[in-house]
């Protein structure tokens, strides 16, 4: 026994090195070779992180291969698709696997099957490795409410489910009742499937679940979607994309509008006119132009049909000026106020002043603990709570007798923090902490 010992022991140590091989082949030690052989069968065995093959031949010989093993290969492509949230891309489908590189949010990916439950796999930046399905979601197809001249009027023929793709994994948007009346186009890429717009959800129904309307002709868009009072803002060029009042918008119900300027100029009035632009193509986009009574000058326009989900009209080449609902509170962050939760780390955001005071916690152990601390502005295009700069990070240490060593790592940190999904986002600009993190409500 006392020699199984001692050659069970050279070989543990044998195995510790790299590209040794050691002889164990005394006969005498027989039972120790058995064993030993059924260690290295049920044993993962890593050098320097890496994980290696050792094998014990007949004579007893132990050889290490450190030979790295292969990139994992991604299955068939799937969909086209987008990240929710900053999102790792792991060694192995585990979330304690290792992180290859991080997915910035909203980044355009190709989902590919990965063969696992739960995860995909994709290609970034020349790495290949597995991500978490929940954290991916189609891109939805063209909008058919734009119009155009390949929409088509039809009806669903039954109760049919609105998928978010056409892949196995596509999720259930909604179910359109039989009967529904419904725009439509076929997808030129998916066949058999088609492009549907129903309450406000983009997604995908299969052809045959769908009846034409003879002769249909799409609904214009109604300009009377504009009629109310608004704030006139143009973009500011500072970073953050702050929106600056320049006056005030009247829109009627007759379509006329009157525009009152924020310096006290003489007040423009109009009339609001649906147009075309017509594309190379042969396609047309649908616009709202603002042109004054007197000269029939355009002073404005907006392709957008309908108000955005905060009731805003978006103004010109790339949005550089909108109509914002005069009664519209635009530092409205109460939402964001309270505490969020993600494991073992805390998120505490409460007004202070004119802002807003975000402090984190993020404990090492029960005595050691790390606190955030950033003074946040709500940016006014609501996006999120943002730090520019003077976020500290304090090292806290407790002794057994409560005394507390308190030790500043840095007071130059900035931070953004946003909500999506019900979700609160933490990304630090100092040293990218929390990015894989999305913290829910408590309290």
């Amino acid at each position: 026994m006392k020699k199984q010992m001692i050659a069970i022991a050279v070989l543990i140590a044998a195995v510790s090195l790299t590209g040794c091989t050691v002889n164990i082949n005394d006969e005498t030690m027989s039972a120790a070779k058995d064993i030993a052989t059924s260690v290295l069968d049920e044993t993962d065995i890593k050098v320097n992180g890496q994980s290696v093959d050792v094998s014990l031949d007949s004579d007893g010989n132990v050889s290490v291969n450190m030979e790295q093993k292969a990139a994992a290969k991604p299955g068939a492509d799937l969909f086209g698709g987008y990240v929710i949230g900053d999102t790792a891309v792991k060694s192995q489908p585990d979330s304690n696997s290792e992180t290859l590189i991080t997915i910035p949010d909203a980044t355009q990916i190709s989902v590919k099957e990965s063969g696992v439950s739960g995860w995909f796999m994709t290609v970034f930046q020349d790495q290949t490795g597995y991500i978490a399905a929940k954290s991916v979601k189609d891109i939805p197809p063209y909008d058919p409410a734009l119009g155009g001249d390949n929409v088509l009027g039809g009806s669903v023929n039954a109760d049919v489910k609105l998928m978010s793709g056409t892949h196995p994994y596509a999720e259930v948007l909604i179910e359109i009742p039989n009967g529904t009346q419904v725009n439509y186009y076929a997808v030129p890429d998916q066949s058999g499937w088609c492009a549907v717009n129903y309450q406000n959800k983009i997604g995908y129904i299969e052809a045959k679940y769908i009846s034409p309307i003879e002769d249909y002709v799409p609904a214009e868009p109604d300009v009377s979607v504009l009629t109310g009072e608004y704030r006139y803002q143009l973009r500011d060029e500072k970073p953050g994309e702050f929106f600056i009042d320049e006056g005030y918008v009247t829109v009627n119900a007759d379509g006329t509008y009157i525009y009152q300027p924020k310096d006290g100029s003489l007040r423009q009035n109009g009339v609001v006119q649906l147009e075309y632009d017509e594309h190379p193509d042969g396609s047309r986009s649908p616009l709202f132009v603002f042109r004054e009574k007197e000269s029939n000058e355009v002073w404005n326009g907006t392709y957008d049909c309908e108000p955005d989900g905060k009731g805003a009209f978006y103004l010109g080449n790339g949005g550089m000026a909108r109509l914002l609902p005069k009664d519209q509170r635009e530092d409205d962050f109460s939402d964001y106020i309270g505490i969020w939760q993600y494991d073992r780390c805390t998120i505490q955001i409460g007004e202070q002043g004119e802002g807003y005071l975000v402090t984190i916690h993020w404990a090492d152990s029960a005595s050691e603990d790390n606190v955030w601390s950033y003074q946040c502005s709500g940016m006014s295009d609501n996006m999120g709570l943002e730090c520019t700069g003077g976020g500290t990070l304090t090292h806290i240490v407790t002794a057994e007798d409560g005394t507390e060593t308190r030790t500043v790592v840095y007071s130059d940190g900035t931070a953004f923090f946003r909500q999506k999904d019900g979700r609160l986002f933490w990304s630090d600009g100092k040293e990218n902490k929390g990015m894989e993190m999305g913290f829910e409500k408590i309290g």
